[in-house]
């Protein structure tokens, strides 16, 4: 890599060091919101099958083989998109990774709650466990990345913080009287903020 490449990637991290610590938080917590989507694929196939099992006005009770797979859909879906993709975070950049993957979750969602059969139902699930996959790849990062060097590890444990916050919201949500398409469509209204949050934020310059 040329040096002027180097310089110019030198002053951006510069730049990044030295800037206030309020911009760098709101930029790290728009983003941050993929992780409560994060939180909330992880958890909502728990009360959504409860809910469709009660009385769901489209679809059956579910076989415990349908059960299974949408249950487990999502982790398979993001394990083989972490795989695929792990190189989009670099030649695409984390802020596009991470728009990419609210548009993915927000479609999902939008596919769960107005599935009137199995098939989009899954597809659904399956799409929204892709928008994890890139999730998991690039979140983490960027969040680091903003940050300035004295506030990195608190701006690290912001993911954590809103995957246990996602996961709370959907179990709070599973017990509310709200049946689980609207459920779905509130997690693709957080996807949607989440997608305008990224979009105004920096690209990081590593």
């Amino acid at each position: 890599m040329p040096a002027s490449s180097f310089t110019s990637q030198s002053i951006m991290m510069d730049s990044y060091e030295s800037q206030p610590v309020g911009p760098a938080l709101r930029y790290a917590l728009g983003a941050s919101l993929s992780g409560t989507l994060m939180g909330v694929t992880i958890a909502f196939s728990a009360s959504a099958l409860d809910d469709i099992n009660n009385n769901d006005f489209y679809l059956d009770p579910p076989s415990s083989l349908k059960a299974s797979w949408f249950s487990s859909l999502a982790a398979l879906c993001a394990g083989i998109a972490g795989v695929i993709f792990s190189r989009i975070v670099n030649v695409g950049g984390k802020k596009h990774t991470l728009m990419a993957s609210a548009l993915l979750n927000t479609a999902g969602y939008l596919l769960m709650a107005y599935s009137k059969n199995y098939d989009l139902l899954f597809a659904g699930r399956a799409v929204s466990g892709i928008g994890l996959g890139l999730t998991c790849l690039s979140l983490s990062p960027y969040i680091s990345e903003l940050a300035p060097t004295v506030h990195r590890g608190k701006f690290a444990s912001i993911m954590q913080l809103q995957v246990q916050f996602g996961i709370l919201l959907i179990n709070a949500l599973g017990i509310s009287p709200l049946r689980f398409r609207w459920n779905a469509v509130i997690c693709a209204v957080i996807g949607v903020i989440n997608l305008a949050c990224v979009a105004v934020s920096p690209e990081t310059p590593r």
